[in-house]
């Protein structure tokens, strides 16, 4: 048994450090390249993702928020993923796109760039740090120091879908986040229907700082 853990947009491996040491078996960190210096695209994640995936057998996949996208991509037909967690994640069918769950939110809390992030220079999204600390982290010990770990991207990953779907063949756990300001509760309750089996944390969009203890527990039982 392994774990492979994708972080969400704008995040990094970083944000896996207190759920890594709490989990039952190895672990290892994807660090997605649309968050890195190449500044690819959402393929690109799922290609990265995949590599990992090649190099393990028995695997639970994790991913948080935006990295469900590529993650359905990644693991669907590969051999070595026996089950899904998706934590705050959008486990997107053919055709759905990061910025089509946003117009889906109805009114909800919902993670918009034109709101929360800054367009730099070279044409990258940087999530604003104090919106950070409001939207993602506010339940968190810490959320400056959460905030300074973000990192930002080029804006396609928003409007990309998935060329495959996991969660069709393959068992999934839901992480509901019933706190969360960033992915709106009620898209994830939707999107939960997709799930094999379906779990609630009392917590903010980052489950993996504010309790990373019961998540790492609802990680080790997803089967």
């Amino acid at each position: 048994m392994t774990y492979v853990l994708v972080h969400g947009a704008w995040h990094s491996p970083w944000y896996w450090g207190e759920v890594t040491p709490r989990l039952d078996a190895p672990a290892v960190t994807v660090d997605l390249p649309s968050c890195g210096p190449a500044h690819g695209d959402m393929h690109d994640d799922a290609r990265a993702i995949r590599e990992v995936l090649d190099a393990h057998t028995g695997v639970t996949l994790v991913a948080h928020s935006y990295g469900g996208i590529p993650a359905t991509e990644a693991a669907a037909g590969h051999p070595a993923v026996r089950h899904l967690v998706y934590v705050a994640a959008y486990n997107a069918d053919e055709g759905e796109t990061l910025m089509g769950f946003g117009a889906q939110a109805g009114g909800e809390p919902n993670v918009d760039p034109e709101i929360d992030c800054d367009l730099t220079e070279d044409g990258l999204l940087a999530f604003k740090p104090d919106r950070a600390e409001h939207v993602l982290f506010h339940d968190c010990p810490d959320p400056r120091e959460a905030a300074s770990h973000l990192r930002p991207m080029a804006p396609p990953f928003v409007r990309q879908s998935p060329t495959a779907v996991a969660w069709r063949t393959i068992p999934s756990t839901y992480v509901v986040c019933t706190q969360d300001r960033a992915t709106a509760v009620g898209v994830q309750r939707t999107l939960s229907g997709r799930a094999t089996h379906v779990r609630e944390l009392p917590s903010s969009h980052s489950a993996f700082l504010s309790h990373p203890d019961r998540l790492a527990e609802i990680i080790d039982n997803a089967r």
